[in-house]
């Protein structure tokens, strides 16, 4: 009996300590969700969703015939190998090196449209930055210094938030690095890099930069020493082993794909075949420091001298040869700033000292709530609607002028601003353009080339002449199109503030 009443009162008085313990547990957890570091990456949403809308007008005018390619390939199971979307090059082999990041912008298009797709490059690009501010933290910077730092590599970055293909290759290189850095402190996780590079290769050609990473960290390891403020550590023979074995077979994955070998050698052939692509796009063009996003480069390399003059943490090795790789990469070309971004941010913030220490237990989870849930709310509330979105498209592009030669049925050949070449083919598929945002097989036919000396006065009568050009469609204010304008060949039959439409006058 006496055993009974004292199991009894046992019961009694854990009941209390257990309920304790349980709102002790949910305590914890509410505080780590509704933490200053948490608060701080619903902050990064903010900012990315707020400069995102504007990158469906400004950034990419490929994605129309991206958005045609994964629209073919999922209606008839099988990838165009020749071209099919415009009458100058019409049935030479092609090649879509870019085919499995079609896929998703397409299918965000087909089931939400407009918004659909803001929201899956937003999204990519938050992966991305939480992947960087995740590594910064790692790195051993404070949260408050590594938000900064994040911060930095948002505004830099956002030259890519678009909706591009070149943003699943910037996030199949957040997820290198991060592989790397649990290696390095674990020698784990190694294993998923051949799947990785498999899946990366079908997305983009930057494939050939997480190479790059990996083979120079690899090579870091190779020495052991001492120089000044750099340091390196010789890996461990069983740590080298698995990083040959795996980058042996991340370079056997790159031949699973479509094309075969003829993917893999993509990158080289456009380095050594392409230049006239790279010189004819501003995003291949070397970084202006008198813009916006040169004046962030400049920040980004001034910061990079403070850390190593003043911080007295030391440099690993492979730091100093991504952050080398970065430099020149980011410098070279303008489209690859987000490469630096990403790579030299979580090398730089542990070194910056900006703000006192985060102090978990002084932290206000209440008001990081409330913040949390006014940014979500105003993201919510603002997100511009299919309507503004497509308005927007609408001062960019020729909407109302490929709808005035659908109606007088006008399907002679057209020369075309390349910027409108994809939007041709999307909506008005009969209207075969001149070319479009596809530089390689443009280049190799000699078609890119005419067409820039036509679009820089350099015998444009000419050009329109041997393509039997019935028609040009330019934007407005080109230079080309004040030429024809004063032109006794060519006369205005439509225009706009978005295009001008020429026709030309027929013999008497």
């Amino acid at each position: 009996m006496m055993e009974e009443e004292q199991l009894e009162e046992m019961a009694r008085t854990s009941l209390p300590e257990a309920a304790a313990q349980a709102a002790k547990r949910q305590s914890a957890w509410l505080r780590r969700i509704f933490s200053f570091p948490v608060m701080c990456m619903v902050l990064f949403v903010a900012v990315i969703f707020g400069y995102a809308p504007r990158g469906i007008t400004i950034g990419e005018s490929d994605i129309w015939w991206h958005l045609l390619n994964a629209r073919a390939l999922l209606q008839y199971h099988s990838l165009s190998r020749v071209d099919t979307h415009t009458f100058t090059v019409n049935g030479m082999p092609w090649m879509s090196f870019e085919w499995l990041s079609e896929i998703p912008f397409f299918l965000a298009f087909k089931h939400a449209g407009l918004q659909g797709m803001v929201a899956l490059y937003a999204t990519v690009m938050l992966l991305i930055i939480a992947g960087v501010y995740y590594r910064s933290w790692r790195a051993g910077a404070d949260c408050k210094d590594a938000a900064v730092a994040t911060l930095g590599a948002i505004c830099i970055g956002c030259v890519s938030l678009c909706p591009r293909p070149l943003l699943f290759g910037w996030l199949c290189l957040t997820a290198l690095l991060l592989v790397l850095d649990e290696f390095r402190r674990t020698s784990r996780l190694l294993w998923l890099l051949p799947p990785l590079f498999l899946v990366w290769i079908n997305l983009h050609g930057s494939w050939i930069y997480g190479m790059m990473v990996l083979f120079l960290t690899i090579g870091a390891g190779l020495f052991q020493g001492e120089w000044g403020q750099v340091t390196a550590t010789r890996w461990s023979s069983s740590q080298l082993r698995q990083l040959f074995l795996v980058a042996a077979a991340s370079i056997a994955a790159l031949f699973v794909n479509p094309f075969g070998y003829k993917l893999v050698m993509y990158p080289f052939d456009f380095v050594l075949h392409q230049q006239a692509v790279m010189r004819g796009s501003q995003y291949w063009l070397p970084v202006d420091f008198s813009t916006w996003n040169g004046k962030l480069a400049l920040a980004l390399i001034f910061a990079i001298v403070a850390a190593a003059l003043f911080s007295a943490r030391r440099w690993r090795l492979d730091e100093v040869l991504l952050v080398a790789l970065a430099l020149w990469s980011g410098l070279s070309h303008m489209r690859f700033l987000d490469f630096a971004a990403i790579t030299i941010v979580p090398i730089l913030a542990p070194r910056l000292k900006l703000f006192p220490p985060y102090e978990a237990e002084i932290d206000k989870p209440w008001l990081n709530a409330a913040i949390i849930v006014a940014v979500m709310a105003c993201i919510i509330l603002i997100f511009p609607t299919e309507q503004t979105l497509q308005a927007q498209l609408d001062r960019e592009y020729p909407k109302a002028a490929l709808e005035f030669m659908q109606r007088r049925g006008l399907t002679g050949r057209v020369f075309n601003s390349v910027e409108f070449g994809g939007y041709m083919e999307w909506n008005a598929p009969e209207l075969r353009p001149f070319l479009d945002g596809r530089g390689d097989i443009f280049v190799y036919s000699g078609v890119l080339d005419d067409y820039t000396k036509a679009v820089n006065l350099q015998n444009p009568g000419q050009i329109l002449n041997k393509y039997g050009i019935e028609y040009v469609l330019l934007e407005r204010n080109w230079p080309l199109a004040y030429l024809l304008a004063s032109s006794s060949e060519w006369h205005i039959i439509y225009h706009d503030n978005v295009a001008t439409l020429f026709a030309r006058n027929q013999p008497s």
